[in-house]
């Protein structure tokens, strides 16, 4: 499959991109997310700032984090409260949205109580997915075949550990292409990942625009039909999850990683948060967790993203005028094949 460049570096290419992410279902993290009744976080959708929270009887709600008496940012990063409060006058809301109080409330006589500005949501397997055009309808089945076999993973208990977010001078797509094939791995992951994953051994399904690629770990080598041990796959697999149009969920062994990518300012410069998720009853010290977060910010910031970033300086020459996803490159040709869709 060939690809023109232009589809990392042209203004009205993002612009439709842009306009796409911040209004088609998102997902914005998992049920972690927001891990108990009385529970809000702030997320980005497109170019916005959203809250998400989940009220006393756990249901979830979304709304744009814009106060409706002038604008302020009513909150940031996340945590517990009975109700939100805007920081620059002090009026209150409900965790669904709705206006609790406003101070001093004799001076707005007459005015009208508005509730924050709602968005579209939903929470199914284990995941939360916000669309950020009030008028867009979240379909019942966002995954479009994927919860076969994403719903056992019961995903809905695994508890947030840690999430950071970062921006870099690459396209957005960039930063979900290199999870897209294995191929890079022996190069580029020579010393880190090579030695554990194969590199020519992965294997693609599409679930509707989604898609999900398995990667084998060495490990698989060793197994032997003759004696039960290859029966079971999730201790020699990474599996990695596409779903549209910019999150990769990764479940490995013992973890679950969550990448999402949005624009910058320009089509050369991409905002990319990563979070990693733990499952329920976990063994594993505080002390594991934190050192498997920072190898994976690591790896993927010094490896992937710092090549993305010259990949992307090469787009702006005349090197040439477009690329090539071979045959081993199949999740790569179906994420394109489907983001093109969504934007026709």
């Amino acid at each position: 499959m060939a690809l023109p460049t232009a589809t990392y570096t042209d203004p009205d290419r993002l612009a439709a991109e842009r306009r796409l992410l911040s209004s088609a279902p998102t997902v914005v993290g998992l049920s972690g997310l927001l891990p108990t009744n009385r529970s809000y976080a702030t997320v980005d959708v497109g170019g916005a700032s959203v809250i998400v929270t989940r009220n006393s009887d756990g249901h979830v709600s979304a709304m744009f984090n814009v106060c409706r008496h002038r604008g302020s940012e009513i909150t940031s990063g996340c945590g517990e409260a009975a109700r939100l409060a805007c920081p620059y006058h002090g009026w209150t809301y409900h965790l669904d949205g709705t206006l609790a109080a406003r101070r001093r409330d004799e001076y707005f006589d007459g005015a009208p109580s508005e509730s924050l500005t709602s968005l579209p949501v939903f929470e199914q397997h284990g995941i939360i997915w916000v669309a950020g055009d009030p008028n867009v309808e979240i379909p019942p089945d966002p995954l479009q075949g994927a919860e076969a076999e994403l719903a056992p993973f019961d995903l809905a208990g695994y508890r947030l550990f840690d999430s950071t977010t970062f921006t870099r001078p690459i396209n957005w797509k960039l930063a979900v292409d290199t999870f897209c094939e294995a191929y890079h791995l022996s190069t580029l992951h020579r010393n880190t990942l090579a030695p554990m994953i194969h590199d020519d051994f992965s294997v693609f399904d599409a679930t509707g625009l989604h898609g999900r690629m398995i990667s084998t770990r060495k490990s698989i080598d060793q197994l032997d039909p003759a004696d039960g041990t290859a029966d079971e796959l999730l201790p020699h697999a990474t599996i990695l999850w596409f779903l549209v149009p910019n999150t990769v969920l990764i479940h490995q062994q013992d973890h679950v990683q969550l990448y999402q990518s949005r624009p910058g300012a320009t089509a050369d410069e991409a905002h990319l948060s990563v979070s990693l998720y733990t499952p329920p009853k976990s063994e594993r010290t505080e002390r594991y967790w934190a050192k498997n977060f920072e190898l994976l910010v690591s790896v993927t910031d010094t490896e992937d993203f710092a090549t993305a970033a010259g990949i992307q300086r090469g787009y702006h020459t005349r090197a040439q005028d477009h690329v090539v996803f071979g045959r081993n490159e199949p999740a790569l040709q179906h994420f394109h094949r489907s983001l093109n869709s969504l934007l026709e």
